[in-house]
């Protein structure tokens, strides 16, 4: 699950677990088009919402941000 950009990681998260992007956008209190806009690299999220997604999706703030799974 190493993808290029944060929006395309978020796109594969949302994806195994089954959340459609209206159900993320719901989640997060933002529009579906915001999550499209994401996933499509037209604009990233700012922190505090990578900060939520991280922890919606419970994974670490590296791979959301970096794609890395592991630090050093």
């Amino acid at each position: 699950m190493n993808s290029n950009n944060i929006g395309e990681r978020i796109r594969v998260l949302r994806q195994i677990h089954g959340v459609s992007q209206v159900q993320l956008a719901n989640q997060l209190y933002v529009s579906d088009s915001t999550i499209s806009d994401w996933e499509r690299g037209r604009t990233e999220p700012g922190i505090i919402m990578i900060i939520k997604i991280s922890a919606f999706f419970h994974v670490s703030l590296d791979y959301l941000m970096l794609g890395k799974t592991k630090t050093l």
